[in-house]
């Protein structure tokens, strides 16, 4: 590493999503309407049900937010995150000594990845993948290794159904294609169900398949769950975590950002073995010692009316989603949840740069993410958000998209 004397003083480049706000802003300032869809968030306002407080919340949760609480969380966030685990994810938790309250879903990754696995050590990857992973392995000094398998899977799966958004059937043998990228340095892999940027569905068989691979190989699993309350057709979600003999070498990680639509108040939570979360636990003190009060506050108040904020959300989100899918001209991967349509892209683009795909869909006056970002097989493709903007923004967007992709 540079000492101070010899640190190169150039700025690093802003991050993709930095450099796509700001052109997309400063056209809207020049008066184009561009519609921005490459980030995976909401247009709702912040849920009512977060903003509103609860019968005799100072008692039951707690005052004096202003001041430290445990560094674990705070006690009334975790018992009624553990009743959830219990009964909605099938995790076998028997305390809250199992459960970590962390800043969103990614420190807790981050925090896991760091106490869990060796420096270089490596992560199977099912690509297309989540696209900050990268900065969560580079922080954590681990190596992604990207293993091509939601676009294999869906191909085998629409040589076998018909239609263009057929649910995915297991024929498809994960450990194979696993088996293939496997090597000394492999401490874990990472699932994300359903999946971001695809939509798909990883079900109970395919899991179980997967499972059976982890424990071959003694791996870890991160199981990435952010969408498991948005699946929309084909199934239900399961915890990898649930399936026999994988709950102790399992990280279940879940973030308030998307089941609450609150991505701003920064409140996720680490899932696993006692011992293991003690161990997640020390990162968290040495990144950023507790998480913020204010954001548990929140979430503690979305748990407690967790049916009605969630039902709120799906009520908007499904709408778009079905008329999203019936209404694409291009093919995408069979979506099936999540936020997103994974869409392929015109084969003359492929050879563009991804800043030049950008500037061109600019111009085209809707803008997705593209491709390269989620797998280096993947220029092909890009990454649409239908939750970013309201049903009718959605629909004119995705009639420039068919105008300047199909």
């Amino acid at each position: 590493m540079p000492t101070p004397t010899n640190y190169p003083r150039a700025k690093l480049p802003p991050t993709v999503w930095n450099k796509i706000e700001a052109e997309a802003n400063a056209r809207a300032a020049k008066g184009q309407n561009v519609i921005a869809l490459h980030v995976g968030d909401t247009h709702l306002n912040f849920p009512r049900e977060l903003s509103t407080p609860v019968f005799e919340e100072e008692r039951l949760f707690g005052s004096r937010l202003n001041r430290y609480s445990d560094t674990f969380g705070d006690k009334a966030l975790r018992e009624i995150v553990l009743d959830k685990l219990q009964v909605r994810n099938r995790l076998p938790v028997t305390g809250i000594d199992s459960i970590q309250i962390t800043s969103g879903a990614t420190s807790g990754l981050e925090a896991a990845y760091s106490r869990l696995l060796d420096p270089g050590a490596e992560v199977l990857v099912p690509s297309p993948y989540w696209s900050i992973l990268r900065q969560v392995a580079d922080q954590s000094k681990v190596k992604l290794v990207e293993v091509p398998f939601f676009d294999q899977w869906g191909q085998e799966n629409r040589a076998q159904q018909a239609g263009p958004y057929a649910i995915p059937d297991v024929v498809f043998d994960p450990s194979k294609t696993l088996e293939q990228y496997l090597t000394p340095k492999t401490q874990g892999i990472y699932l994300n169900t359903p999946s971001n940027p695809t939509g798909m569905l990883l079900d109970r068989q395919m899991l179980a398949r997967i499972s059976d691979f982890a424990k071959k190989h003694d791996l870890w699993v991160f199981s990435d769950e952010a969408y498991e309350d948005f699946i929309w057709e084909g199934g239900e979600h399961v915890s990898i975590g649930s399936l026999p003999g994988m709950f102790d070498r399992t990280i279940s990680l879940y973030t308030f950002s998307k089941c609450f639509g609150s991505s701003g108040i920064r409140c996720g939570y680490a899932v696993g073995e006692p011992s293991v979360i003690s161990s997640i636990n020390r990162a968290v003190v040495g990144g950023y010692y507790q998480p913020g009060r204010l954001g548990q506050l929140y979430a503690w108040r979305g748990m407690n009316r967790f049916d009605e904020t969630v039902a709120g959300l799906r009520r908007e989100y499904e709408p778009v989603w079905r008329w999203v899918r019936d209404n694409l001209k291009m093919e995408f991967m069979p979506s099936v949840g999540g936020f997103y349509f994974f869409v392929k892209i015109p084969t003359n683009w492929t050879g563009l740069s991804p800043e030049e795909k950008v500037d061109k869909m600019l111009d085209g006056g809707v803008v997705l993410s593209p491709g390269e970002y989620f797998g280096n097989d993947y220029r092909s493709w890009a990454r649409m958000c239908y939750t970013i903007v309201p049903s009718e923004t959605m629909e004119e967007a995705v009639r420039r998209l068919n105008a300047m992709f199909v």
